[in-house]
């Protein structure tokens, strides 16, 4: 544990570093994101228990196929993603796997979405997951020998866990920032759904935002702080807080497949759960770093509420070629 918050703290200090770099339009972007439980400082390792986000974003060349729009004007990003997510039942020393309140599983995918930014204040997104469970999601290796390094207690019940199986998903995602006082205080509005054979649910959100604030389409919060920006850009810090509510069709790393019961074990998921998050985030030209506590109810029958906290770093550089 002490290993990775020294790391994140490193990212942080050099995050800063170079958050007053001379303020340039850049084309592309890498992220870097953890997600964990242990940062809350519970001694917890449980349920949404490990997420490592890795993604890739350019804005593609006007002439081509990604880049044709009917206004040019406005701004289109393309976000390739490579990201591995676990998942754990509360108490990991268990080798009854009726004793678990939540089944062991990975979900290892790819995804490929396109964020475009029809006015200022909008952000539609939409794209495509496909990713794989089971072994082939390498979950068990990573906190197998993750928990031996740091001296976590042994996992003993990733035999158990949710059966391999390629799954795919269609997601689609619209956002509308309200300015309550301009630059310093809005509300961000998103509406999402994601359907496929690995998840399919709604989301709605509400995000109040409070800071040194930038329009949607050049906000790090949307993910679009590269392309051409308004002269006026600047650095921007901010808080927020948000709510929203998911409602659940499916899940695969609870439910097992939607096609057969190859699973050992699977649990009867809520269909309905609440999220709550708080964090803050601060970005230059070419760097920003964000922070977010989330807090969620119970997302299975006879499950308990769950907490973690998301540490993100994105850098930007470019031109494109």
């Amino acid at each position: 544990m002490y290993k990775r918050l020294s790391l994140i703290c490193t990212l942080f200090i050099l995050s800063f570093g170079v958050l007053n770099a001379q303020q340039d339009s850049f084309q592309q972007e890498f992220a870097i994101a953890n997600e964990n439980d242990v940062y809350v400082l519970k001694n917890t390792d449980r349920y949404y228990s490990n997420g490592i986000l890795l993604h890739y974003r350019f804005i593609p060349k006007a002439d081509s196929w990604l880049g044709r729009r009917k206004r040019q004007e406005n701004k289109r990003i393309i976000d390739i993603e490579l990201s591995q997510k676990f998942y754990t039942p509360v108490n990991l020393t268990l080798t009854d796997f009726n004793d678990y309140d939540r089944p062991y599983a990975g979900w290892l995918y790819a995804g490929f979405t396109v964020l475009d930014f029809p006015k200022r204040n909008q952000r539609l997104e939409y794209g495509l997951e496909l990713g794989i469970t089971g072994r082939p999601s390498g979950a068990e290796a990573f906190q197998t020998w993750y928990h031996a390094t740091v001296g976590f207690p042994r996992p003993r019940g990733w035999g158990f866990q949710i059966a391999q199986e390629l799954a795919a998903n269609l997601k689609a995602n619209y956002q509308y920032q309200f300015s309550l006082v301009d630059g310093v205080l809005d509300l961000v509005t998103t509406s999402s759904a994601m359907v496929g054979s690995a998840f399919t649910n709604f989301v709605q959100r509400a995000d109040l935002r409070v800071g040194r604030l930038q329009a949607l389409n050049e906000s790090g919060f949307a993910n679009a702080l590269i392309g051409q920006r308004n002269s006026d850009w600047r650095n921007h810090f901010y808080f927020f807080t948000g709510y929203g509510q998911q409602w659940t069709l499916h899940d695969i790393t609870i439910e097992g497949s939607l096609w057969n019961d190859r699973s050992i074990h699977t649990e009867e998921l809520i269909s309905n759960v609440r999220h709550l998050r708080v964090g803050w985030a601060a970005s230059s030209a070419n760097t920003t770093f964000r922070m977010t506590y989330h807090a969620l109810s119970e997302e299975v029958e006879g499950g308990r509420n769950h907490d973690y906290v998301g540490f993100e770093l994105l850098l930007r550089f470019g031109p494109n070629n």
